[in-house]
């Protein structure tokens, strides 16, 4: 880092100091003293890692939140094309998928990241458009890349739940469940626990699609597991697979159960979400 980098992160630091209306002194403790958060400060020299994470919690942040700041509050950029495709793919938009695929580059051509973003793309497209031939070396990439990480970061849930699409019905049994074995450690940060429900809501929409009805069961269970009453999302969510389910599975129920959950969600005022799950249905029912 150089002495331009030491002078803006010191800086920032100093910023969000000042803009919560604390001292030096209120910040410094016994292994962080005054006189380092002030050279720090002004860029003279940096905190040791240990260091800096006691100065950012001694502004009341959580390291997450500084780095936020530090990017510009800006979404990180591999958020950004997650983005960008699920907006595309929610809208059907396969000329949008192939025209963002086009235009995608990283900085190595080469990169594992950069290719595994790339995939990320194609397993949209495929999504919408089973037609669109998938390598097997994207595969193969795929799950080395899954294979070699012990514990699941943000990024590999993103990975993985974004090429859903791609993977055969074995192996999206077998790296759901290996998920569930190496997403532990970051469970309790509420971001990673978020983008933990999602995964396992879209493993389960998947098995419903494909009507693998006995291991929709086993992740609706390890999901339940995770739940707080605060997830309100997640809870409507699975409950609406859930009667789905019920539906594919038992001869006794009607599709009028779900149209009638449907119409219960529309009275929480979010016309969207409804749409999206008429959409949902329909995807699952017609596949």
């Amino acid at each position: 880092m150089n002495n331009t980098d030491l002078m803006s992160l010191g800086e920032l630091y100093k910023e969000l100091r000042i803009a919560r209306g604390l001292r030096l002194k209120d910040v410094a403790r016994d292994n962080l003293s005054v006189s380092q958060l002030s050279k720090f400060e002004n860029g003279q020299s940096m905190l040791a890692a240990d260091k800096l994470l006691l100065a950012i919690s001694g502004i009341h942040m959580t390291f997450a939140e500084f780095g936020h700041a530090v990017n510009g509050y800006k979404v990180s950029d591999f958020f950004q094309l997650g983005t960008k495709v699920a907006e595309l793919q929610t809208a059907s938009d396969i000329d949008g998928l192939k025209e963002l695929l086009s235009q995608y580059k990283g900085d190595d051509i080469f990169s594992v990241y950069n290719r595994l973003n790339e995939l990320i793309i194609k397993s949209a497209i495929y999504s919408l458009d089973p037609n669109v031939k998938i390598e097997e070396s994207d595969k193969q990439l795929l799950t080395e890349y899954l294979y070699s990480i012990e514990e699941w970061t943000e990024y590999e849930l993103y990975i993985f739940g974004g090429c859903l699409a791609i993977l055969s019905d074995e192996d999206m049994i077998f790296w759901g469940k290996a998920f569930i074995e190496r997403d532990k450690i970051f469970l309790s940060l509420p971001q990673h626990r978020k983008a933990a429900h999602i995964t396992l809501l879209n493993i389960i929409m998947t098995l419903l699609e494909r009507r693998q009805l006995f291991y929709v069961d086993f992740f609706i269970k390890k999901l339940e597991e995770l739940i707080i009453y605060q997830d309100m999302f997640t809870i409507v969510s699975l409950n609406f697979f859930k009667k789905i389910h019920t539906y594919l599975s038992e001869e006794s129920s009607h599709k009028s159960d779900i149209e009638d959950y449907i119409n219960l969600v529309k009275q929480l005022g979010n016309p969207q979400f409804v749409q999206i799950l008429h959409r949902t249905l329909s995807v699952i029912l017609d596949s």
